[in-house]
């Protein structure tokens, strides 16, 4: 007699999941991820031939992770074929703040006077009490692979936990797809140079946001709002540039610091959900005035504005550029804006280790 050689299948099922890719015979990798407290699927599966075995199906028990059921089709003649179907389980969910102190704490003091890749620090968590408060932030700095979030459906890199438990992060690229914005649209005036004097970075950022989160309940509920936000005008490209009545540093005679408050114009703290980095929190990172540096976490190959002054001389403002370097440009200039949030104290993840390939998954 001549047997049937069909060992194909007609379709798979799994129960609480959707398969990606959808059925299709030639496939023969199924994936699908369902909810922490989903113990157990049902796979259901039909032959191709009504001649065929199907082997494999029922209820399975899932951990947590990945699991890969195999279901086995057998040809009436006894060949086979397999079909993986890869499920995973989500973790519990856990807080954010606690994934990333797992990090060790590094406890050697960084070289602030240069870019980090003209120096030999460690990359990954650090420590500074140099804040408001005086309670420590736990910062990231340097080539750092581990501080990657999604959120809004967007990526993310933790840049600190803040002193008060919040959690800082900056979009991995700028809003509306890389798009550039001049800060301001005139340099004439120093006040241009303030990210509050109805600039057009403020504008736009906080529009975006409004749109892609401040809109939406569930998302808008885990960013905390308030005093996250510096626009103190501290340090400057040169000795000759001027700033009103604020009292700035020459760059290479200034230590940052996690601290902001008034200054000698009235400008400093910055109350808000949305803002952009500081120049200290640059420098923290591994960038530095004038010195490319594409090994560490802020780099991303654009030009990027902070919400720092640059003192006057025409209004400036402190940038990153595309070699991931410090500058200071005129207001009028365009270049992205890198969205700053700060995530709520409890804030949970769902999945993820914080790499790039696997980003943690705000809740």
């Amino acid at each position: 007699d001549n047997l049937d050689t069909t060992n194909t299948l007609d379709s798979i099922t799994v129960s609480d999941c959707t398969l990606d890719p959808v059925f299709n015979s030639a496939t023969t990798e199924y994936s699908c991820t369902v909810k922490n407290n989903v113990t157990s699927v049902t796979v259901n599966a039909t032959a191709t031939s009504s001649k065929a075995k199907v082997r494999g199906l029922g209820t399975k028990e899932l951990s947590v992770g990945a699991n890969t059921l195999p279901i086995r089709v057998i040809a009436e003649d006894g060949s086979e074929k397999i079909y993986n179907v890869n499920v995973t389980r989500k973790r519990e969910a856990t807080s954010l703040k606690n994934e990333i102190m797992k990090n060790t704490v590094i406890t050697a003091n960084p070289t602030l006077t240069t870019s980090s890749n003209n120096s030999n620090d460690e990359n990954g968590l650090y420590k500074s009490t140099a804040t408001n408060t005086g309670e420590p932030t736990y910062y990231f700095r340097g080539n750092v692979t581990n501080n990657y979030v999604k959120f809004a459906g967007f990526t993310w890199r933790i840049v600190r936990i803040n002193e008060d438990g919040t959690i800082r992060i900056v979009m991995q690229d700028g809003i509306n797809n890389n798009s550039e914005y001049a800060f301001n649209s005139s340099y004439n005036n120093y006040t241009y140079m303030y990210y509050t004097n109805n600039s057009n970075a403020k504008t736009q950022l906080e529009s975006w946001y409004q749109t892609n989160i401040g809109s939406k309940k569930n998302l808008a509920s885990k960013v905390a709002g308030g005093n996250y936000y510096c626009e103190q005008a501290k340090v400057k490209p040169g000795d000759s540039y001027t700033s009103g009545n604020a009292t700035m540093t020459t760059y290479n005679k200034y230590t940052p610091d996690f601290k902001c408050s008034s200054d000698g114009n009235g400008k400093g703290v910055v109350n808000a959900s949305v803002g952009l980095l500081s120049y200290d929190e640059v420098v923290y990172a591994g960038g530095y005035y004038g010195q490319n540096n594409n090994n560490y976490y802020l780099y991303n190959n654009t030009y990027f504005w902070t919400m720092s002054p640059a003192g006057f001389a025409g209004s400036l403002v402190w940038r990153v550029n595309a070699s991931g370097g410090i500058m200071s440009s005129y207001v009028d200039s365009f270049y992205c804006l890198r969205a700053v949030l700060n995530l709520t104290v409890n804030v949970q993840i769902s999945d993820g280790d914080g790499t790039k390939e696997n980003p943690f998954v705000v809740e």
